[in-house]
């Protein structure tokens, strides 16, 4: 079996979209507008970038041969690479923070679990909405937290807490997107019933809308009063990112659009941690609009021409490469 290039190409288009949201939060002046159309579509295509690399990464997860000791090795493996991340960018977490790879971390220990969730439709459909149920009723996330308040630990049990329900990427809302990856992989939904989805997403999106030009409440914001947070992943966000991630699914599944971002989806892991150096040596730099535009684009566009010369030029050297040496497990590969 060969390995799908077009499921790279999505998670590449996911590490890009996640450099592009770090460059734009880095080096956006303080008194950037957050309401003007180029605002919009940044937060828009930013916001879509960790909830599509989760749901790659549950696509890819069903593919997996799963045993308790590969999943013990990844699990340590990512745990090792979130400390990596935090200790590379400093100013933006402390050492033990728990983070997006903390999150594969421990959804990969879980995959037997969620995957047994995915495997039946109705199943998998009935704990997708009753995610957004619970995180509309308990509102486990806390949106009173502030980004100190979800990064700082001071011991065992805020870690813990962090993993699960208060930090930037706990496990729950956000194992919505791994089920979410898992069903496709498992059900390949039609492109019609796909859309289907696709236009209930967009009518609640457009409801969405209606009640922040009513209220006067901002639409969508990091965090704060927004009718749409991605700290915590409230509802509407899970909503809003699941119609956004489907919508870039039927569009390049199947598909090889962008030539070479596949080889970015294949370094997904080392881009991601790599990514973190020049943006911590460039964040004491404060940038007028008019510059900070053409940095953060370039500093995203950059990386995939990097990453296919790394990629093809040095196969061997990448945090990936080395995890499967590790595990000694062949790569996983999509039929």
């Amino acid at each position: 079996m060969q390995r799908r290039q077009d499921i790279d190409q999505i998670r590449g288009l996911a590490i890009l979209l996640m450099i592009m949201v770090h460059g734009a939060a880095t080096w956006a002046p303080s008194n950037a507008s957050t309401t003007s159309f180029l605002a919009i579509v940044v937060a828009s295509l930013g916001g879509l970038a960790a909830p599509l690399f989760v749901t790659v990464g549950g696509w890819v997860t069903v593919q997996s041969a799963w045993t308790l000791r590969k999943a013990f090795i990844r699990f340590t493996f990512l745990m090792m690479a979130q400390f990596l991340v935090n200790i590379t960018a400093p100013h933006l977490f402390d050492p033990f923070t728990p983070g997006v790879l903390s999150l594969f971390a421990i959804l990969y220990l879980l995959a037997p679990l969620w995957i047994r969730i995915a495997r039946n439709s109705i199943a998998c459909g009935t704990t997708l909405v009753l995610i957004g149920f619970i995180n509309i009723v308990l509102s486990p996330g806390d949106a009173s937290l502030t980004w100190n308040d979800r990064i700082e630990v001071s011991g065992v049990d805020q870690i813990v807490s962090h993993l699960l329900v208060t930090g930037t990427y706990p496990l729950f809302p956000w194992m919505f997107f791994s089920i979410l990856g898992a069903g496709i992989n498992i059900h390949t939904p039609t492109i019609r019933g796909l859309g289907l989805v696709v236009a209930f997403g967009m009518f609640l999106c457009i409801s969405f809308l209606y009640e922040s030009m009513q209220t006067g409440i901002p639409f969508a914001q990091p965090r704060g009063e927004a009718i749409l947070t991605f700290f915590p992943a409230n509802t509407p966000f899970l909503i809003g990112a699941c119609t956004g991630v489907l919508i870039l699914w039927i569009l390049l599944e199947h598909r090889q659009t962008f030539r070479g971002l596949h080889h970015l989806g294949q370094l997904s892991l080392t881009l991601y941690i790599v990514h973190f150096i020049p943006i911590y040596l460039g964040s004491s730099a404060v940038l007028a609009w008019s510059s900070a535009v053409p940095v953060v684009i370039a500093f995203t566009v950059v990386w995939w021409p990097m990453g296919v010369f790394w990629r093809t030029r040095f196969p061997t050297y990448s945090l990936e490469y080395a995890l499967r040496q590790i595990s000694r497990h062949e790569e996983e590969r999509a039929p």
